[in-house]
């Protein structure tokens, strides 16, 4: 068999498949031939016949074949040799069964046109109807195979516009051409009489007199060779005997109806003409069924609604098509009643002997029967294969007893299909043989197609962006978007109103609770996603109770980039394995590759955004929700401790997921809420993100302000981190005023010598400082030094940075000598309390650096300028605050010792972060763009 490929827009290419049980996916072109314009093999081959009506075609199809995901085509004019009358018998002889194993035929009407202005096809009908009814395909006798063989028919106009499907459109094509609808649907053919498969094609004509016995040939299963000359009579006289002979002892064959029960009358739903894609799953699936003649067993696996059932269905349909003799029956594993039900028809439909008597052992007559070799090749499916206890419980209480997954039958001719939601249920069914299936996010055209396939207003699809927010949204989940299409078609509302639904937390949840028809599931079975999802739900409740809690707990904290540290610990370290391992295989969570977090032995997880949504439902539903947001604040609390800059690549990990539970729709007491904001405020600060910190800071005050006095120590919290956020970020007149408030409540309640009144006065004179007013913030900081000293001690914390500051105060008012005696016995004691790298001593190694520099001593000031960026790099990053002030900072010294253009190039690398992470207005961003402005001087260009 040869198909055609493209090798550029306007040349194609054939290739020779020898083996015809190994060919490609491939779609087929059904057309009617214009006489003198068809490109035919020869032409083909040459290069030539571009302008030919033909090409079109051949490009239409091409087209449509990329749209479909489908490498490969066939047209019949130019992909057989009819100059070789080998070859034009053999393909002849072939056809019926190509355009069976055909993923798709496409029909070209070339005499039915769709008017330009319509844009919704199904709506104006009328349009393009009667001549559709006309069409000159549906007279012609190769057509009638073309029609009845493939799985997959659809209908184009001239323009290339879809018209509808062989399935869509049945009623219309039975009345055209009164075959039955059963036939149309791919019954098996041997079900309708002899004489009534004739007249299927008594009103057909053929260009050859000869073919309208040749084009039969596939439709009753018979091989001829072609006489052309023979005549039409004699032609018929041949065929009727053939079929005699075929026949046999079945009785008069102008009368007779083979006795064949269709064999997907044992499958359980109609074939889907809405599938789309999954061409590499189909291919892996039938290079399982037909590598080897050894017994197959293989599990497909994945998230519940992203279409394994769909897939298995499509699957059995293409095996019965492609294989005339294949036997194909679905057991459903939904229980133990669904899995005997099903063996009891499978016993009946092979008349095994014994299978109606009395107390008969159905399950072991059935397995015995298919085991036997004798049945030819069989295919079980056994779907929905989640509650591992159907299969794998004994069926009695003794501990000896049959379980269900014994009753399997094993032979050579034989294979067994299971689909499961989880990855464990699938290993255990069938160890490494396994086939997962994703959602269509990797596969963004083919859920476009399935959408538009489901909405039966092509008008409501105008809008490609909202179509494109809408798939993103259902996180190209198949059944997501076919409960999507369902609301729009019973409200006929656009799909940007839909995504606006979507995007409204009020209504999200109970739009994925809407129950739609869908004719592919079990009528017990929901259509929801949210119902798919707590079947899930229940299955690992039973199976793994740590699964549970972590999904429990993952559902109220942010669902991106979880840390899997920030999770409750299990009580050994293979539970907490196990654990995940159940979640990654229900496709609940998936594991996210990062780098450097990879490196330092952390593991990261994101939840499916419909799975997060349902499990909080889920969770409401039970009222189990409030239970474990308290757990969950309290391990944030755990993981959050206040404090330095320790662990910091740690705690990090944890503060998206500390805001997303902070947010008010998730229910926490105010309290609590403010008490998790004043966490996250500080751990904002410690990054350096003042606005952020700011932000939060004011949060937690406004909420504290409801529930508490204004002299709360709580509160005075709330109102000191404010102040200090507006003092970092150069807001020295509004942190000044909370600052004031702050240090006369805290004295009145507190004290003179307690410390939050201390610490409350040195923000205070801090602040002074930052605006010039040395003098008044020399007094306030002696005064506080002197007292911590006497409280707190000659090393301790506040009383290093209370010396600190004075310092610096020296240093403003260019009494350099005592800051920098200062700033060294500072510096020492840091280094040897806190360590080299703690901030605060690199803040001590700053501050000496600058009374080296505001002295000219420029190389001393370099040097420790450089020791101090290099380091705070390291620990707090390139883009924190403070790392950017040290880079600004040594271009200054780079300037004052005549590195001008290494200052130049310094500065202009700081500046930008610099007002991206604190703003354009930040004092020390606005002073460093002053300075370079100064050093490249107005005449120089930047």
């Amino acid at each position: 068999m040869r198909l055609l490929s493209r090798k550029t827009e306007e040349e194609f290419e054939l290739t020779t498949f020898i083996d015809e049980d190994d060919l490609p996916p491939y779609a087929m072109l059904s057309h009617t031939w214009n006489d003198g314009q068809e490109v035919i093999f020869d032409e083909l081959v040459a290069g030539v016949g571009k302008k030919k009506i033909g090409n079109t075609k051949i490009r239409f199809c091409a087209e449509r074949a990329v749209q479909d995901g489908l490498q490969y085509f066939w047209v019949d004019t130019c992909c057989i040799n009819k100059r070789d009358p080998t070859e034009l018998t053999a393909a002849i002889n072939s056809m019926f069964r190509w355009y069976q194993r055909a993923d798709k035929c496409y029909v070209y009407l070339s005499d039915v046109q769709v008017p330009a202005e319509v844009t919704n096809i199904q709506t104006f009908r009328s349009t393009w109807e009667a001549a559709f009814r006309r069409s000159r395909w549906f007279t012609r006798g190769w057509t009638l195979q073309e029609l009845l063989a493939p799985g997959t028919v659809e209908f184009f106009s001239r323009d290339g516009r879809i018209l509808g499907s062989k399935l869509s459109l049945e009623q219309e094509i039975h009345d055209i051409t009164q075959i039955p609808i059963g036939a149309l649907r791919n019954h098996d053919v041997r079900n309708f009489s002899i004489d009534e498969r004739m007249r299927w094609v008594e009103k057909r004509k053929t260009t050859i007199k000869e073919d309208r016995v040749y084009c039969l040939l596939g439709i009753f299963g018979v091989f001829l060779p072609l006489i052309y000359g023979e005549g039409e009579d004699h032609a018929f006289r041949r065929l009727r005997k053939e079929i005699a002979g075929e026949v046999g002892s079945l009785g008069d064959p102008k009368v007779a109806k083979i006795p064949i029960m269709p064999v997907s009358s044992l499958l359980p739903f109609s074939r889907n003409e809405s599938f789309v894609g999954r061409n590499s799953h189909l291919r892996t699936l039938e290079q399982w069924l037909y590598r080897s003649h050894a017994h197959r067993r293989m599990s497909i696996y994945g998230l519940g609604g992203c279409g394994k059932t769909a897939l298995a269905l499509e699957f059995a349909y293409r095996v019965l098509a492609k294989n005339s003799g294949y036997l194909v029956f679905w057991v459903p594993a939904l229980s133990r009643e669904s899995f005997e039900l099903a063996y009891h028809e499978i016993g009946r439909f092979l008349h095994i002997p014994g299978i109606t008597d009395d107390n008969a052992d159905v399950k072991q007559l059935c397995k015995n029967a298919l085991s036997s070799g004798g049945l030819g090749d069989w295919l079980i499916i056994v779907d929905n294969a989640d509650d591992t206890s159907v299969l794998f419980n004994a069926l009695d209480n003794e501990a000896q007893s049959s379980r269900l997954i014994d009753y399997f039958p094993r032979s050579d001719r034989g294979s067994i299909l299971f689909t499961t939601r989880g990855r464990k249920t699938a290993e255990r069914l069938t160890q490494s043989s396994v086939l997962e299936l994703e959602d269509m996010s990797k596969a963004k055209a083919e859920a476009k197609q399935l959408m538009a396939l489901q909405v039966s207003n092509r008008g409501l699809l105008d809008d490609e962006n909202a179509i494109d927010d809408l798939l993103q949204l259902l996180t190209y989940l198949p059944l997501a978007i076919m409960q999507a299409a369902a609301f729009i078609n019973q409200n006929n509302i656009s799909v940007s109103e839909y995504v606006s639904l979507l995007r409204d937390p009020t209504t999200e949840a109970e739009l994925f609770s809407k129950h739609f028809e869908n004719p592919s599931r079990y009528g017990e079975m929901e259509s929801t996603i949210a119902k798919t999802w707590y079947i899930s739900f229940n299955q690992i409740l039973k199976q793994d109770q740590l699964a549970a809690d972590y999904l429990s707990f993952m559902a109220c904290i942010d669902r991106i980039n979880i840390p899997l540290s920030i999770l409750p610990a299990g009580d050994s370290m293979l539970q907490r394995i196990e654990a995940i391992g159940t979640l990654t295989g229900y496709a609940f969570i998936t594991e996210r590759r990062q780098g450097l977090q990879q490196s330092q032995g952390e593991k990261f997880f994101d939840v499916h955004r419909l799975v997060h949504m349902a499990s909080i439902r889920w969770l409401k539903e039970h009222n189990k929700l409030a239970s474990w947001i308290e757990q969950t604040l309290s391990r944030l609390e755990d993981l959050l401790p206040y404090g330095g800059h320790e662990a910091r690549d740690v705690w990090v990990n944890y503060l998206s997921h500390a805001i997303y539970l902070a947010d008010p729709q998730n229910g926490l007491s105010e309290t609590a809420r403010a008490s998790l904001l004043d966490r996250i405020g500080e751990r904002q600060s410690k990054l350096g993100q003042y606005s952020a910190a700011e932000m939060t800071s004011r949060q937690a005050l406004l909420l504290k302000e409801k529930v508490l006095e204004k002299e709360h120590p709580s509160a005075l919290t709330s109102i000191g981190n404010l102040a200090l956020m507006y003092s970092y970020q150069g807001r020295w007149k509004e942190a000044e005023e909370l600052e004031i408030e702050i240090r006369k409540i805290t004295k009145q309640v507190l004290g003179d010598k307690h410390p939050n009144t201390l610490t409350s006065m040195a923000n205070l004179a801090v602040t002074y400082g930052d605006q010039g007013r040395w003098k008044e913030a020399e007094e306030l900081q002696i005064e506080v030094l002197k007292t911590e000293k006497w409280v707190l001690g000659d090393k301790h914390p506040n009383t290093l940075t209370s010396m600190a500051n004075l310092a610096v105060t020296y240093g403003d008012q260019g009494r350099w000598k005592e800051a920098e005696e200062l700033e060294i016995e500072v510096l020492n004691t840091r280094k040897r309390v806190l360590g080299d790298k703690h901030p605060d001593t690199l803040t001590s190694m700053a501050n000496l650096a600058v009374t080296y520099g505001d002295q000219g001593r420029w190389k001393e000031a370099e040097e420790l300028a450089i020791d101090v960026l290099n380091t705070r790099k390291q620990v707090l990053g390139d883009e924190h605050p403070d790392t950017l002030l040290s880079m600004g900072t040594l271009a200054f010294y780079y300037h004052g010792s005549g590195k001008c253009e290494s200052a130049i190039t310094l500065m202009r690398d700081v500046i930008p972060p610099l007002e991206r992470v604190c703003s354009p207005r930040y004092p020390y961003a606005v002073s460093s763009k002053a300075a370079l402005e100064a050093w490249l001087g107005k005449n120089d260009t930047p």
